[in-house]
């Protein structure tokens, strides 16, 4: 491959005056409007049916309509044939509930989560309906719906490593998207599949215990979710639906032990909200929630750091010693935090001796910043 001058170019491609091009001549859009070819509209409906034909079937019909989310309003004659309606009464066939499980997982990947993980819905996570009154954050679930799908959005590492800057705080604005385009795509497979689904990001109920009810992690002293794969750099976002899941099962890989023996995010919080002592059940102040065995972290000066230093503070993330790449040395340590547990300090000591979470300048950063791929 070579690059070649617009010059160069030009000469190659244009050999005449340029006529700019109507777009009311496009083959999409000629339908709506030309007598002349108007029947194509009846011989091929982009909505199309589902069929028993491999391909062709109500999921692949979902999954295809799943994949669109267009925040543009149809117009009417368009809404006839670009907007998908499955079947009155259509339903997916729900017999064999590991395959829908499997299915769903895979949908959910394709639409954009890193991880995904499938937990029965325990009410004691939904939030208070007290709190309607003063905040538009919780849904209505109906009692039908029984399973939640968890799914979680990895940040990007090298950004993270920033804190607490504007840079950084990208990593975590850019996760936030990333959860409402996914569950946008995953609530309407679902429904496409004949299927009731409530999305929701922070809203409606509390992520983290249903994150570890669903297997996807442990929750650390930083009182985020510590995920095998990506630390405590993720985003999580779930959709609550009435399709029938196999759940699965919560995961004890260390994170207790480990935490335990580190108490880096305590040591690196600029604000001390992280603390040093044992797991409680009394909370802080009223923006913990009693009755979880965990470390609490003081939210209230944590949120007004936040307003101090004008953007998201994520030191916590940054500093754990399970924020690491996915590369065959940290995958070596991970695994030994989990079936060694008793050498816990000593992988401490070893994050410490090479560096690790040490805050990056961001003199350079346009220079030195390599975005993962995706973004």
């Amino acid at each position: 491959m070579k690059k070649t001058t617009l010059a160069e170019w030009e000469k190659k491609y244009i050999v005449g005056p340029v006529e700019r091009f109507d777009p009311m001549y496009q083959m999409y859009i000629r339908p709506y409007w030309d007598p002349e070819i108007k029947d194509l509209l009846q011989n091929w409906s982009l909505a199309g049916t589902p069929k028993e034909k491999a391909g062709y079937t109500l999921e692949d019909e979902a999954l295809r309509w799943g994949s669109v989310v267009n925040p543009r309003k149809p117009t009417s004659d368009e809404a006839q044939f670009r907007v998908y309606r499955p079947p009155e009464g259509a339903k997916t066939d729900t017999s064999d509930a590991e395959k829908t499980t499997r299915m769903i997982k895979k949908a959910a990947r394709w639409f954009g989560a890193d991880l995904v993980g499938i937990c029965s819905l325990d009410k004691r996570w939904l939030y208070a309906s007290e709190s309607i009154q003063v905040s538009p954050q919780i849904q209505n679930v109906p009692d039908e719906l029984q399973y939640v799908i968890v799914m979680a959005f990895e940040m990007d590492y090298d950004l993270i490593s920033y804190y607490s800057t504007y840079a950084a705080n990208a990593a975590t604005r850019m996760g936030y998207t990333e959860m409402a385009i996914t569950n946008a795509h995953l609530a309407a497979f679902i429904r496409n599949l004949g299927f009731q689904a409530v999305e929701c990001g922070n809203d409606t109920g509390l992520s983290i215990p249903m994150a570890m009810q669903a297997g996807l992690g442990d929750i650390g002293r930083n009182g985020i979710l510590i995920m095998p794969e990506f630390g405590p750099r993720i985003r999580l976002s779930k959709v609550i639906t009435d399709l029938p899941l196999v759940p699965d099962a919560p995961i004890d890989f260390g994170v207790t032990e480990m935490c335990n023996a580190c108490g880096k995010c305590a040591d690196n919080c600029p604000s001390r909200s992280i603390m040093f002592d044992n797991r409680s059940t009394e909370p802080h102040n009223r923006s913990n929630a009693a009755g979880q065995l965990k470390w609490r972290i003081n939210a209230e000066t944590c949120r007004t750091y936040w307003s101090r230093v004008d953007a998201p503070c994520v030191a916590c993330i940054a500093t754990c010693p399970y924020n690491k790449p996915s590369t065959w040395p940290h995958r070596t340590v991970r695994w030994l935090t989990d079936h060694a547990r008793w050498a816990d300090p000593l992988y401490v000591k070893g994050d410490d001796l090479f560096g690790y979470g040490k805050p990056r300048k961001a003199d350079n950063f346009w220079d030195e910043w390599q975005p993962r791929k995706g973004h």
